[in-house]
C-alpha cells in the first residue's frame, strides 16, 4: 500500500515540496528566477503564481521576437529547475543557483538557434544581452 507522504523540498530544506514552492516560492527557484529577470533587464516582483510570472515576463517584452525568445527562457527555466531538483533526489547532488541559472543561459541559447527564426548569435552574445540577439 502506496502512503502519501508529503516530500521536503530540496531546495530548501524545511519546507514540503509542492509544484507552485518548487518552481516559484523555493528561496533556490526565487534566487534562479531573480537572476533570469536581471538578465533581461527587468525588474521582478515575486507574484503569487507561475501564470502570473509567465504573464509577466511575456508582458515585459517589447516586441514580439523578443516575447518568443522570453518564453522560450521561461521554459528552459522551468526545465532546468526541474533537472537540477531530480539531480538531487536521484543523484546526490545539489540545488545551486548559479549552476541552474547557467544551465539555463545555455539551453535558452541552444533553443532559440533552432526554434527562433533569427540570425545566429555566439553563446558570449546571448549570455551578454539575449534580447538584443533576438532582434537580429
Amino acid at each position: 500500500m502506496m502512503m502519501d507522504i508529503p516530500w521536503e523540498c530540496v531546495g530548501c530544506v524545511g519546507n514540503v515540496e509542492a509544484s507552485l514552492h518548487l518552481f516559484l516560492h523555493c528561496s533556490s527557484a526565487m534566487n534562479v528566477w531573480y537572476e533570469v529577470f536581471r538578465w533581461l533587464g527587468v525588474v521582478l516582483v515575486v507574484p503569487p503564481s507561475l501564470f502570473l510570472l509567465f504573464e509577466m515576463m511575456r508582458g515585459s517584452a517589447r516586441c514580439e521576437k523578443i516575447r518568443k525568445g522570453f518564453v522560450i527562457i521561461w521554459h528552459a527555466t522551468l526545465w532546468s529547475l526541474w533537472k537540477a531538483r531530480n539531480n538531487a533526489i536521484f543523484g546526490n547532488g545539489s540545488i545551486n543557483p548559479q549552476g541552474i541559472f547557467e544551465d539555463i543561459k545555455v539551453l535558452s541559447w541552444k533553443w532559440s538557434l533552432t526554434k527562433l527564426n533569427v540570425s545566429p548569435s555566439m553563446f558570449y552574445e546571448w549570455s551578454w544581452d539575449p534580447g538584443d540577439c533576438l532582434l537580429r
